[in-house]
């Protein structure tokens, strides 16, 4: 397998180049200089991986949500790699790549990101099964989706926050956080790699993040 993948969800970036049995996965605080990281963070894992861009088979990137100028970043980046080379970019939701590593864990996951405003990005998974899409929620909003007597893993670098939040309204809420660090960018390619084999449609030149929150200047015009 040859294949390279980015995730720019959140402030740090994540990135992975795999040839064969050599895998190279990279992790940066980028906070908001993404734009001047990327590009030497994606040249700096291919070499390391001793892989041509030429040779690589297929690109993941993570589709959000997230931060919509990290996401915008990351996709267009890959998508200039798959018109030079013709290589085809599959796009994964930023959240379910968190799931996967803890497929085995009995109780509740919930992968979750910062989306500012007091709110998160999250979706609920019981087993493996996803029982709460993704959304945009407060953390109270998102007590009333889980029960007080669920175990719950708390998944993704905000997962901190989230905890200190939801403790502060349910304090007896049986919560733990996976306090490890993921490489979200090796996921990617996991998941990706079994929709480049099933012959699924990569991301078309029209498609781009998912976004589930209106941004900001949407939020201004709508105010009027």
């Amino acid at each position: 397998m040859k294949a390279l993948a980015v995730d720019t969800s959140i402030n740090k970036i994540s990135l992975a180049a795999w040839n064969e049995d050599t895998h190279v996965s990279l992790i940066i605080q980028a906070e908001l200089k993404q734009s001047e990281k990327l590009v030497p963070a994606i040249e700096y894992v291919l070499e390391q991986a001793k892989l041509d861009v030429k040779d690589i088979e297929f690109l993941a990137v993570a589709l959000g949500p997230g931060t919509f100028t990290g996401l915008r970043l990351g996709i267009s980046a890959l998508k200039a790699i798959s018109l030079a080379t013709g290589a085809p970019l599959y796009g994964i939701p930023t959240l379910d790549a968190y799931q996967p590593p803890f497929s085995e864990y009995s109780g509740t996951i919930v992968p979750v990101i910062d989306a500012k405003k007091e709110r998160f990005y999250l979706s609920v998974w019981r087993g493996s099964v996803k029982s709460v899409e993704d959304s945009d929620l407060s953390a109270e909003e998102a007590l009333k989706l889980i029960d007080p007597e669920e175990h719950i893993l708390l998944v993704g670098d905000d997962a901190p926050l989230f905890k200190e939040k939801i403790l502060e309204i349910r304090p007896l809420q049986k919560c733990a956080v996976f306090s490890g660090s993921l490489c979200i960018a090796d996921q990617l390619i996991v998941m990706a790699d079994k929709l480049y084999k099933a012959k699924a449609a990569p991301l078309q030149d029209y498609d781009g993040p998912v976004y589930i929150r209106k941004s900001e200047a949407e939020e201004n015009r709508e105010r009027g």
